[in-house]
């Protein structure tokens, strides 16, 4: 990969001579008719044992200003800032995988700091651990980081789910009442139907996922040649026909909104255990279970889903430790959003590895994303969803 496709190719600064494999300090002296470096910008620099062919990446953490005193007149001072960033790791280019690998030995001082391009940045973060490109990306929206295009505008890059992560894993989506889990559940779901054919089937409790497919505008990128089905508890559909509307290119959505609390509770528990017969007898094809307010279901019935065969599961919940701990350790996807319980706060510290974003301080639509096959912990912000006109 050519250096002029991965970083502008003037330099932003030098590093210190205050360096460890986890963190470096550097001289900022951007370039003139650049604007210059601020709190949470990526930076690049060449590797220290490897060259330019491995571009380390880091997120500056602070800036600080100081003056150099030349002589005895005031006059003399010269204004110079400093930044302190913290290490994410490198890519290395010489591969067609490019893998983020920790860095083992501490950057060398007076090594120039450069910006990378947000092209080269969304490229080298929307990957699997290792370092494969998705097979089949699913757009959920923009990150926090911000970098240069080629043509000298900031622009925050795009973030993508890999479809077979989501359709081979548990994903738990969790945050406050209004953070926007639906919404974002509903992306999810719109970008999985439109960009493949696997089956989706809905938990709706609610009735919030009944407009999937039926309003608004169109996208060029999103046809819709999906087909959605509704389920109503209430009418006569009854729990054996279930299993056989599951099929592909279908989103089937299963409400209960006229129910009280524990009718769909019992409901939807004999409506799991359906699902999972189905696939222990191998009369549906493997699909994407979706679960709102999960929390509220019998947790055995949930339990014998998460161990069916090819069924993969997105967990919708407001207080994720009412899950309890052998569902929570079963989640290889985590997007949590608002979150300000005590004790959902520190199992999410622990799995998300949000240690740099405070949970409890997210706005409506924005969350940190994580898992098994995700390079690093990202803050985003959702995109709205494309729905299809009537």
């Amino acid at each position: 990969m050519d250096l002029a496709d991965i970083r502008i190719k003037e330099h932003f600064g030098l590093v210190t001579n205050d360096t460890s494999t986890t963190q470096l300090s550097f001289l900022v002296s951007p370039p003139k008719n650049r604007e210059g470096i601020e709190k949470q910008d990526i930076v690049c620099f060449n590797h220290p044992k490897y060259g330019d062919a491995c571009q380390v990446l880091a997120e500056v953490k602070e800036i600080t200003s100081y003056e150099e005193v030349a002589g005895s007149t005031i006059g003399d001072r010269i204004g110079k800032m400093l930044a302190a960033a913290k290490i994410i790791g490198y890519i290395d280019l010489r591969n067609e995988a490019h893998p983020l690998r920790k860095l083992l030995v501490p950057p060398n001082p007076g090594s120039r700091i450069y910006m990378p391009y947000a092209s080269f940045l969304e490229d080298a973060l929307n990957r699997g651990t290792d370092g494969k490109a998705h097979a089949q990306p699913l757009y959920l929206g923009k990150g926090e980081i911000a970098a240069a295009s080629h043509e000298a505008n900031d622009e925050q890059i795009n973030c993508y789910l890999d479809a077979a992560d989501l359709t081979s894993k548990h994903t738990l989506i969790c945050a406050v009442e209004g953070a926007g889990k639906t919404h974002t559940a509903t992306v999810i779901i719109e970008e999985l139907a439109n960009k493949t054919s696997h089956p989706i089937v809905v938990l709706d409790p609610n009735n919030e996922y009944s407009t999937i497919g039926t309003a608004s505008s169109l996208d060029e990128n999103y046809p819709f040649s999906f087909q959605t089905e509704i389920v109503n508890a209430d009418t006569k559909n009854s729990l054996d026909t279930i299993a056989k509307k599951v099929k592909q290119g279908q989103v089937t959505i299963i409400t209960a909104e006229n129910l009280t609390l524990t009718e769909k509770s019992a409901y939807y528990s004999n409506v799991l255990n359906v699902l999972a017969q189905s696939r222990r007898e191998k009369t549906t094809q493997p699909f994407l279970l979706v679960v709102e307010d999960a929390e509220n279901l019998p947790l055995q019935a949930i339990q014998e889903i998460l161990s069916s065969n090819n069924i993969a599961t997105i967990l919708v919940a407001s207080h994720p430790t009412m899950l309890g701990g052998r569902i929570l350790s079963k989640m290889g996807i985590q997007i949590a959003g608002r979150t300000i319980d005590s004790q959902d706060l520190a199992f999410l510290k622990n799995i998300i590895d949000s240690s740099d974003e405070q949970l409890s301080s997210l706005g409506v639509g924005e969350w940190v994303i994580n898992g098994l096959n995700i390079m690093r912990a990202t803050k985003i912000h959702v995109r709205e969803p494309l729905l299809k006109p009537k």
